[in-house]
């Protein structure tokens, strides 16, 4: 029973690591935008399918393993599909939520919606094969650290990744100008722009980030699935709502609290219930219900009181 459990344990580790990345790029537009961009989960998804094509599709990477180690040609390809979540989620904000600053924010909501189908079907239509599950390369390595145990040198480096990208960004929020200009920004939107905070710059440089970190969620997600679908970006983007809604929306480390709170009773109704597996979501989403009537700030998220 020992083992059952730390093997559980272990699984929503993994489990939050791939939901984690995405939950903060809902935080960090929300934070600086007061908006929820839908299509994040597309974006990573997107950016997967970069990676997938790079390897399957060109030479690019036969030739970058001709010049540099398998290990540098491996973080060369993550860092593509990093920019590539970046360019995308940019050129998303120009064309689906600028357009409708400063009116009806229903209207941000339903065309980020929107950009998600159009993403999907995007890679569907023009990807080749697009619509059939695909094998994603073997990117990490597969051996044990220890004989019959869960530490894959895989499972290691994907929670070592998302240990490393958190403490980086941990970095740049609060020890960098721009970092600190988005938390004013996040934090009193009015008095951060009388200051002479350039809001519309600082808006850049979060999707920029936020599109980055998408791109190496993306990268995690496939590499631990080891399979890759077109349409599963909308599952992830809900997946990645309901982590930044339970650990607060606005809040990167809420992000962080909210992907293990979601991970560990999903795996865990999956793995110790009858059945669980088929009631995992729900379970999930029944957690993102109660605490939206109970604590709607989240985990770490503060009370706001509106004065009329």
């Amino acid at each position: 029973m020992g083992s059952l459990i730390l093997s559980q344990v272990f699984n929503a580790i993994m489990l939050a690591c791939t939901l984690a990345l995405i939950g903060i790029g809902f935080s960090l537009f929300f934070g600086v935008m007061d908006i929820v961009v839908f299509c994040l989960g597309d974006i990573a998804i997107a950016s997967a399918f970069c990676i997938l094509g790079i390897t399957s599709l060109t030479g690019v990477y036969a030739a970058l393993n001709g010049i540099f180690p398998m290990v540098v040609s491996n973080i060369i390809l993550v860092i593509c599909g990093g920019v590539f979540g970046a360019i995308l989620v940019t050129v998303m904000y120009h064309t689906v939520v600028a357009p409708f600053e400063g009116k009806n924010i229903n209207a941000s909501l339903l065309s980020t919606v929107a950009a998600g189908y159009v993403i999907r079907e995007l890679i569907g239509i023009f990807y080749p094969g697009g619509r059939d599950p695909q094998n994603f390369p073997n990117l990490l390595p597969t051996g044990y650290l220890f004989n019959n145990t869960m530490l894959s040198w895989r499972n290691i480096i994907i929670v070592g990744t998302t240990v490393l990208v958190l403490m980086l960004l941990y970095w740049f929020v609060n020890r960098t100008k721009a970092g600190i200009s988005i938390q004013a920004l996040s934090q009193n939107k009015e008095a951060s722009i009388m200051i002479g905070i350039d809001w519309h710059k600082m808006v850049i440089v979060t999707f920029l980030i936020g599109g980055f970190l998408l791109g190496i969620a993306g990268f995690l997600t496939a590499s631990y699935a080891s399979t890759l679908r077109f349409d599963t970006g909308s599952m992830y983007g809900l997946l990645g709502f309901s982590v930044a809604v339970v650990g607060g929306l606005g809040s990167i480390y809420g992000a962080l609290a909210g992907s293990l709170v979601i991970a560990f009773v999903e795996v865990f109704v999956t793995g110790f219930i009858p059945g669980g597996a088929a009631y995992s979501g729900v379970a999930g989403f029944l957690i993102v219900v109660l605490f939206i009537i109970f604590r709607p700030e989240g985990i770490i998220g503060e009370k706001s009181i509106s004065k009329v």
